[in-house]
């Protein structure tokens, strides 16, 4: 997996340079860098924001100084920057599929990483806390996209992502398609039913849904498998399945 790094503002290449082509999701984000710090506050003004308070909520009650913390899909740092408000000495690493949108967090203090949420540049156990807002929904295969991050938790470490998410029942659905589609096109985003959202309950996870369903925020624990077997219902208040 193509992945470079910078931790003193240079970078450092390994492997093949990413994809290119525009059906590429990197390119996409490439070419929309300059309006997305205003279409993600659209986004959260219109849907996302109650999912992405959960999270970072959740965040604060972990945050401690030296904590190593990994942002996969970093965009251009807006949840970065919130965490270090938040606790200012953190070890902290921004990963983007992204060159365009990396070079927007040269400004923030810590390790930079271009690089995939699906194959992670990171032995297992490198940190303790990972945040990913609105990135699960943009790859092929997000239950393989949770299991990776989890691949690189720490055993005492928690991962904490938002995603959208398909809302219950007929209205919900027809109320909110203009927003779906904007979504989609804009930013390679898929909204996902039931059978496609990573999950576990353990009594340390949890799941909480937003606006009818329309986002999700997961808080999963180490001690999480996620495989296909491991699924929720789509009814709001699901019959949860262990799996250890």
């Amino acid at each position: 997996m193509p992945c470079a790094s910078s931790s003193d503002g240079g970078w450092r290449v390994t492997g093949d340079p990413a994809p290119g082509s525009p059906e590429d999701v990197g390119a996409l984000y490439d070419r929309g860098v300059d309006g997305y710090d205003r279409y993600r506050a659209l986004w959260l003004r219109l849907a996302g924001g109650g999912a992405e308070e959960a999270m970072v909520a959740d965040a604060r009650t972990l945050l401690r100084p030296g904590l190593r913390v990994l942002d996969a899909g970093c965009g251009t740092g807006a949840l970065s920057r919130r965490l270090l408000d938040i606790q200012l000495d953190l070890d902290l690493t921004m990963l983007d599929i992204s060159p365009g949108m990396l070079d927007r967090t040269r400004d923030i203090p810590g390790s930079h990483e271009l690089g995939s949420i699906q194959a992670l540049p990171y032995g297992p156990g490198s940190f303790d806390l990972i945040v990913s807002a609105w990135v699960i929904e943009t790859v092929p295969d997000p239950l393989a996209a949770v299991a990776e991050l989890l691949r690189v938790l720490k055993p005492d470490g928690r991962v904490l992502y938002t995603f959208c998410s398909l809302p219950d029942g007929f209205f919900s659905r027809a109320g909110s398609a203009w927003l779906r589609t904007f979504v989609t096109e804009q930013f390679a985003g898929e909204f996902l039913a039931g059978p496609r959202v990573p999950w576990h309950d353990c009594g340390r996870a949890h799941l909480q849904r937003f606006r009818g369903g329309l986002t999700t925020e997961v808080s999963l624990s180490s001690c999480c498998t996620i495989d296909r077997t491991v699924l929720p219902s789509r009814d709001p208040h699901p019959r949860l399945i262990r799996h250890r």
